[in-house]
């Protein structure tokens, strides 16, 4: 930068005065007389002492003295303390003295006290001086003339407004300079011709220019070339149209680096308003630019993770204004980016809900907690939507709060699932309630009754209804009919289950009845179809679920429950009702087989059969041999343990058949006396065993001779007799049936003490008894089987079957010894 011009010493004794401080051509020495000669000048005279003999009236004015006051005044008191403690007063009169004038600038005091800044002439008078004063020659001195001191004229010219105007305009340079010199930015100045023609220390420091080349250079070669155009067009309308314009351009230094700056200019004109040319002010801006960058990535990442992410992003400020959201949100609420914009976060929410998410919004602000709080979501078109809402406050550095921010969470399938959770254990509830009446029932029908009215007392569930069907019939003519109910009147069966079940046969469709899988159906109030949806309103139920009861294969026939919700009978809900259409046939199958043990009458059923499917006909066939089944335990649906005793064949022969057969997974010869074999058999697959079992009946005896065998069955009179032989025959198609007849078994003690025995058994106790009795476990003196072996067959540890072993045997002896045991068979009986 160019120097500035240094201030002049306003205080200089060799400054010359203006002409109007010039000495007047003569004066007289009464200072009251000069007054009419110099009107603009206060003037007093001093004699030898230096003390005021004499006093004008502009005198008086400015120094606000009076006469008689002002008459004595010593010289000094006229000059502030600092002046006199300088000596500034003898100095002035000690220059007049010798040059016969002294000429000063400076401060003075009134007699008030006040400061004047004044433009002082100080000139000696002389003896042999004829009323007049010769006016000092060019060099202050008042000629040759030899006389004697006889005082002092002062002559006063006040410059005070002056004198601070240029303080102030000083003090306004010093300032500038020093703003100008210690600015960090680069600073310039253009003449209106656009040459350089000031600037500070920083130009050349980031331009690298020195200041011959600077003097020589225009704008446009501190702008990089792409730029250039748009600079010259900003400096047009700086010059031309008064504009302050701020721009941004890359400045190029002398080295070719590229420097991103902003610069602010301003034109520059005189007072008459002619312009001079323009300055400015250049800020480099490479670290907001850098700041920038790094602003426009956080935001397109922050962008890019707020649109991806799936639940509801949002921001409200402090008067619960949104001010920001992401697509999802506009998705789910239905509303447009218009709409949105300054909406209140509890018009989003569910009216039964907003007084609990507006108190978690008060504990966000207030208390800058962090909360989550449920709540429905409501959107444009009036649904309802369960969300998650975890929410914070925004703050910025200095803890102004600025709102609140948050996700929404949609946890419809969260609810959903805690809402199959209650309704899984209610229904789990009412099946424990149910299993514990099926344990004790007498009948079937107890079972149904007892069936349906825990579902009816159950709040959750509407009505239930279990009905039989005739299963003998093609499959296109089945009937079904209800057999027990609760929740519905009997004529209003039909209508309700009617629309679940006829129009699956007609549509050719497998029932529930032949695909043994539970059918559910919901949102039955709103369903489309008005024969599903009237029903449904009218008995007030939202879905339904039709419950095959299979055992073993085999249809016993179909509950059917409602319940209250329309979303009821989920997945897990639907495995549980399986089961359950299980459980209730195992249980009306082991009711049947309880009742064939117990009843005094019973069905015989004779067979005659030489089909080969059958596991004892093809061994006889094979060894050609007699067999007689002696006992059936079973250990699974379709694994059972055979005891069969064999004569007319050796037993190396027979397990040499035995080792090849593949319905035989394991054998063992048991025994051997009187030319018979005792065996064990495992066998799996299909089994006539297991089918009268799905029925309640049992084999009484079987004996085949050579393929050819005869089996007395007994039955319950409960059981469909006609269903089973159709089942048989059909199965094992060369059987037939060679006689019916009802047996009366009379009550007999033996009878009367199993039945009680069988009672106290557990079914692992009885099975363990079973199979050590008919596994030689209790021949003597040499056992045929070991404890290992029969817990081997049992699938249980060789300790747990002495334990049940143990058990079995002293609940045996308890009933035989106990004296008891005769009158409980009697009631029994």
């Amino acid at each position: 930068m160019t120097d500035s011009p240094s201030n002049q010493n306003s205080n200089s004794a060799e400054s010359a005065p203006a002409a109007s401080d010039q000495f007047p051509a003569e004066f007289t020495l009464d200072g009251r007389q000069l007054t009419s000669l110099i009107s603009d000048h206060a003037v007093w005279l001093l004699d030898t002492e230096r003390r005021v003999v004499s006093w004008n009236d502009a005198a008086a004015r400015l120094m606000e003295y009076d006469e008689e006051t002002a008459l004595g005044t010593a010289y000094q008191s006229f000059f502030p303390a600092d002046a006199r403690k300088r000596g500034k007063p003898e100095q002035l009169l000690e220059r007049a003295r010798t040059d016969g004038k002294a000429v000063d600038d400076g401060w003075r005091l009134t007699g008030e006290g006040n400061r004047r800044w004044v433009h002082e002439v100080l000139a000696t008078v002389r003896d042999g001086d004829v009323g007049v004063a010769e006016q000092p020659d060019s060099t202050g001195t008042a000629g040759d003339k030899q006389s004697t001191l006889s005082g002092y004229v002062v002559f006063v010219n006040e410059r005070t407004q002056l004198h601070e105007r240029e303080r102030e305009r000083s003090e306004e340079r010093a300032f500038m300079k020093s703003v100008f010199e210690a600015q960090p930015d680069i600073i310039y100045a253009f003449d209106a011709r656009r040459n350089l023609v000031d600037w500070n220390d920083r130009v050349p420091e980031v331009t690298g220019y020195s200041t011959e080349e600077l003097d020589q250079m225009g704008p446009l070669e501190f702008i990089a070339p792409e730029h250039q155009e748009r600079i010259a067009d900003a400096i047009s309308r700086i010059l031309e149209e008064t504009e302050a314009v701020t721009i941004e351009a890359d400045l190029r230094t002398k080295d070719g680096a590229r420097i991103p700056y902003e610069f602010n200019n301003a034109q520059i004109s005189d007072a008459d308003g002619n312009i001079l040319g323009f300055t400015g002010v250049g800020r480099d801006v490479s670290d907001r630019k850098a700041r920038e960058r790094e602003l426009r990535q956080e935001k397109a990442l922050t962008e890019s993770i707020f649109e991806a992410q799936p639940d509801l992003l949002y921001a409200y400020d402090v008067a619960g204004n949104l001010i920001q959201w992401n697509e999802r949100f506009e998705e789910l609420t239905g509303y447009e980016g218009e709409e949105l914009e300054g909406m209140h976060p509890l018009q989003f929410i569910a009216p039964p809900d907003r007084d609990h998410i507006g108190n978690a919004i008060d504990r966000i602000m207030e208390a800058g907690e962090r909360v989550s709080a449920e709540g429905r979501v409501a959107t444009k078109q009036g649904e309802y939507i369960p969300y998650e809402f975890n929410s914070a406050r925004i703050t910025d550095d200095r803890g102004t709060v600025l709102g609140f921010t948050g996700i929404g969470r949609n946890i419809s399938d969260r609810k959903a699932r805690e809402r199959e959770l209650e309704r899984l254990e209610r229904l789990n509830a009412t099946i424990r309630a149910v299993d514990e009446t099926m344990v004790s029932a007498e009948t079937r029908d107890e079972i149904e009754t007892a069936i349906v009215e825990a579902f009816e007392a159950t709040d959750a569930y509407r009505f239930a209804v279990i009905c039989r069907v005739d299963t003998t019939g093609p499959v296109d003519h089945h009937s079904w009919s209800p057999q027990a109910w609760a929740g519905l009147t009997e004529d209003s069966i039909d209508d309700v289950l009617s629309p679940f079940v006829d129009p699956l046969v007609e549509d050719g469709d497998d029932t529930p009845f032949e695909t043994g899988t539970v059918s559910c159906y919901q949102h039955l109030r709103e369903d489309d179809d008005g024969e599903w949806r009237e029903p449904a309103r009218t008995h007030d139920y939202g879905s339904l679920a039709a419950v095959p009861i299979i055992a073993s294969g085999r249809s016993y026939g179909l509950l059917v429950v409602s319940a209250t919700e329309s979303e009821a009978f989920a997945e897990r809900e639907r495995e549980v009702l399986q089961e359950f259409g299980g459980t209730i046939g195992h249980a009306i199958n082991a009711m049947t087989i309880r009742r064939l043990l117990y009843l005094d009458t019973v069905v015989e059923l004779e067979f005659e059969s030489t089909d080969r499917q059958d596991i004892c006909i093809d061994l006889s066939a094979r060894a050609n041999c007699h067999l007689s089944l002696e006992h059936v335990l079973p250990l699974t649906d379709r694994m059972f343990v055979y005891y069969v005793t064999i004569s007319d064949v050796e037993p190396d022969e027979m397990k040499s058949i035995a080792d090849e057969h593949a319905s035989i997974s394991e054998f063992r010869l048991v025994d051997t006396a009187d030319g018979n074999s005792h065996w064990e058999l495992v066998v799996s697959g299909p089994t006539i065993t297991g089918l009268l079992a799905d029925y309640g009946a049992r084999m009484r005896s079987k004996v085949v001779d050579e393929g050819d065998s005869s089996s007395v069955v007994q039955v319950s009179r409960d059981v469909n007799i006609r269903e089973l032989v159709d089942t048989i025959t059909t199965t094992y198609p060369d059987t037939q049936l060679v006689s019916k007849r009802t047996a009366e078994r009379p009550v007999e003690t033996h009878g009367d003490f199993r039945n009680h025995v069988e009672r106290e058994l557990t079914t692992k106790q009885q099975a363990a008894l079973e199979a050590a009795y008919y596994g030689g476990y209790f021949e003597w003196p040499t056992r045929h089987s070991d404890a290992s072996e029969i817990a081997e067959k049992l699938g249980i540890a060789r300790q747990t079957f002495h334990q049940h072993l143990r058990v079995a045997q002293e609940k045996l002896l308890s009933a035989y010894f106990d004296p008891n045991t005769a009158a409980e068979d009697e009631q029994f009986a």
